[in-house]
This record gives C-alpha cells, structure tokens and sequence, in this order.
C-alpha cells in the first residue's frame, strides 16, 4: 500500500519506443551483439545473454532525449543486460542535470 502523502505522476514511456521502427530497431541491435551484453568492463566483456536467461535490451549510445535525430542510427545502439542498461540511464540523466 502506497501511503505517500504526495504521489509522484505516474511513468508514461516515450511515444518513440512504441513505434514499429524503434521495435525493428531493437531487435537488429540485439541480434547484431548475439543478444550479448556488448558493456566492456576493466577489459572483459559482460557475460551475461538471453542464452543464460538474461533480460537485453536495445541501449542508444547517445541517448535520444540528447540526439533525437539518432534514435534509429544502428551505430548509436548496443545491447545491454539489465544491470548496464540501468547504469547507463542513470548516467545519462546524470550529465543532463550537470548540463
């Protein structure tokens, strides 16, 4: 039971990732890294896949809000498990807010 005197609006994704296209573009990401998180940390590729039962996502390099005109350029995507892609939005709302 949420008992927050002041609730916070609700979440409303951005129209963009419900298109076809944002969909399309997605899965040739995903597809592109062998649904392989394609992170690099201190030299080692992150292990984790769909083939171990990991969550992928499509990940924007440059994230959209940033370079709209990006959103489905192949070479601003990666895929990310859910761990990276979790640290790279919170990143990229980081420097936004420092901008």
């Amino acid at each position: 039971m949420d008992t927050r005197k002041v609730k916070p609006p609700p979440k409303r994704a951005d129209p963009h990732y419900q298109t076809a296209e944002h969909q399309q573009w997605a899965l040739q990401v995903k597809k592109r890294a062998g649904w392989r998180c394609e992170y690099v940390e201190n030299g080692h590729r992150c292990e984790r896949s769909r083939e171990k039962g990991d969550q992928m996502y499509a990940d924007h390099i440059q994230d959209v809000r940033d370079r709209p005109e990006l959103a489905l350029d192949l070479s601003n995507g990666r895929c990310a498990c859910n761990s990276h892609n979790t640290r790279a939005g919170i990143q990229a709302r980081a420097n936004r807010m420092r901008s």
